[in-house]
């Protein structure tokens, strides 16, 4: 196949990727909800408009990364849509993190082409040097003219199967586990700080030893110095996501009791205020001492 590709949805992640695709010598063509917003690729060589998600469609692949389960509809469904403009065989990739329901059913709606899920954990800085984690799900033939485009932004591909939901249910989880992480380590910072040991101390020691990892390197430091705009992540997408582990947990016939702390915080940073922050923000919002 050769190096054209279609991006719908140029946010934060859409844009970093769509540069990075550009920087290897792919042809992307974009669509955004807010043309404006492509602005920002007019002049850059391999670069085009288009007038409908079904238009950028047609060059056999695209990517979508959108907000939620109501924008992947909008942008497949519909004479505009990718659905429509997609070419027999060509493949639809998501890289949205949404719910496994709305998989399901632009998968039954793709028609003739491959519906893939393609969600990815890293932050926008990540996709620009090609270092993002991508967990990858949905028809072979779909597959493999994913990894062709998901291999020049990324650092991992992990292969869950022919069924589309499958990687959606992996980014949940990992998002679960990762607000998990920020709720925990905000805990302790607090607990440290309050009994007079220096929180900052502590994350050093932790982040370059036992917990040697780039969520509790990075984040642990976001935190503790309040980096919170501009946003990597927005707490929004991140309290969406929360809703979205509980759904997938209380649909598995199980539950997840830490959601249920991580849902209060989520909602409470947004009530205040913090939506539009980094989803880090949680760690200003602790229960009163009684």
């Amino acid at each position: 196949m050769s190096k054209n590709v279609g991006i719908v949805g140029v946010g934060a992640m859409g844009s970093a990727i769509a540069r990075r695709l550009l920087s290897q010598g792919w042809q992307v063509t974009l669509w955004n909800l807010v043309p404006e917003d492509l602005d920002a690729f007019d002049g850059i060589t391999g670069a085009r408009r288009a007038e409908t998600p079904a238009e950028a469609a047609k060059v056999g692949r695209v990517i979508t990364s959108v907000a939620n389960d109501q924008a992947v509809r909008d942008v497949t469904t519909g004479p505009n849509g990718i659905a429509a403009g997609l070419p027999e065989g060509g493949a639809h990739i998501s890289m949205s993190t949404v719910s496994p329901d709305v998989v399901t059913e632009m998968a039954a709606a793709s028609g003739p082409t491959h519906f893939v899920s393609a969600p990815v954990f890293g932050r926008p800085i990540a996709a620009e040097d090609g270092k993002l984690w991508v967990a990858l799900s949905g028809p072979k033939a779909g597959r493999e003219a994913a990894k062709e485009v998901l291999a020049d932004v990324s650092q991992l591909i992990k292969d869950f199967g022919d069924a589309p939901e499958s990687a959606v249910h992996v980014k949940i989880a990992g998002n679960f586990v990762i607000a998990s992480a920020i709720e925990a380590m905000s805990e302790a910072f607090d607990v440290l700080r309050r009994s007079g040991t220096d929180p900052r101390l502590f994350h050093e020691m932790m982040s370059e030893s036992i917990f040697a990892s780039v969520i509790h390197q990075n984040y642990g430091r976001i935190i503790l110095d309040e980096a919170f705009d501009p946003p990597g992540f927005r707490l929004a997408l991140g309290g969406k996501d929360i809703g979205l582990a509980r759904d997938l947990a209380r649909n598995a016939g199980t539950t997840v009791p830490f959601g249920d702390i991580l849902a209060d915080r989520f909602a409470t940073a947004a009530e205040q205020g913090y939506g539009d922050k980094d989803w880090n923000a949680i760690s200003k919002f602790r229960d009163p001492v009684n």
